[in-house]
């Protein structure tokens, strides 16, 4: 029993490049973890090693199975937990904007981001490449040029074959819906305080109801998960900058330090402590 308790046991391994515009190189197995519905600042590659990755992204359900990519795009909503109960394992890079920018710019000419429509690929020569681009990023031995240059030539040829015109989750349903806007500019100035849907739907001139309904079909998640995810993408930040997470906690408005945690880890799929080993 005890054996069959350590191998369901999470497995989290994460770097973060520093001298790689911060690119963070993660592989986990994970059998107990379900993200909630969440956004990322930066892009998401990944390539399942293990069981089966179901989540939604562009509002339909995706499921990854071993040598698949996996992604996500800055902006667009999505989840993730293993299929039927079960757990999935896989290698992910956590890219910048600006490195897909730049190479973007080298093919196209455009001062523009990448934009992918499909979640999931199979394509077994980038799914191999980007397991060995993902070796070396973790290599003690490998110099920077060899990172360098493996990531963008992964890049290129990813960009090449699937990039789609560029889109916007806050502009591409709803652009004109000024309540939406004034209640994520709300959000984003006050993450850290005490928020109730009364406050919000003055900020709006809405109704509570029917903020909801809206600001839920216009981003993909209900206010308080946006919310949530705020807190979570400042305290990224402040751990990046070696601040103590009992502080962070109570900065950005967590109860106490358990809650924020949880809900850290439900978002980034590491604990605050796993993260801040990065640096």
């Amino acid at each position: 029993m005890k054996h069959q308790e350590l191998v369901r046991k999470d497995r989290i391994k994460c770097k973060c490049l520093r001298e790689l515009s911060s690119v963070e190189v993660m592989e986990a197995s994970y059998h107990k973890q379900s993200f909630s519905r969440h956004t990322h600042e930066c892009y998401a590659f990944g390539v399942i090693t293990g069981g089966r990755l179901d989540f939604i992204y562009q509002h339909k359900n995706w499921q990854a199975n071993p040598g698949d990519i996996n992604l996500v795009v800055p902006g667009e909503v999505h989840d993730g937990h293993g299929a039927m109960g079960g757990g999935w394992s896989y290698k992910m890079l956590y890219m910048p904007v600006e490195i897909l920018r730049e190479v973007n710019f080298e093919i196209t000419g455009t001062d523009s981001l990448p934009y992918f429509l499909h979640g999931v690929i199979s394509h077994n020569y980038l799914g191999n490449s980007f397991q060995s681009l993902h070796k070396i990023l973790l290599s003690d031995e490998a110099t920077f040029l060899q990172k360098d240059s493996m990531l963008r030539q992964w890049l290129t040829s990813f960009i090449t074959m699937y990039s789609e015109p560029k889109t916007n989750f806050l502009s591409k349903r709803r652009q004109e819906d000024k309540a939406v806007r004034l209640t994520i500019d709300y959000l984003n100035e006050h993450y850290m305080n005490k928020i109730s849907l009364k406050d919000l739907a003055v900020v709006a001139g809405l109704s509570s109801y029917y903020l909801l309904h809206v600001f839920k079909d216009v981003v993909g998640m209900p206010p308080h998960l946006y919310q949530q995810q705020l807190r979570v993408w400042k305290a990224k930040q402040l751990i990046a900058k070696k601040n103590s997470l009992a502080a962070i906690s109570n900065e950005i408005g967590f109860a106490d330090q358990s809650h924020f945690s949880r809900q850290f880890k439900k978002v980034i799929g590491l604990t605050p402590a796993q993260y801040q080993k990065m640096f």
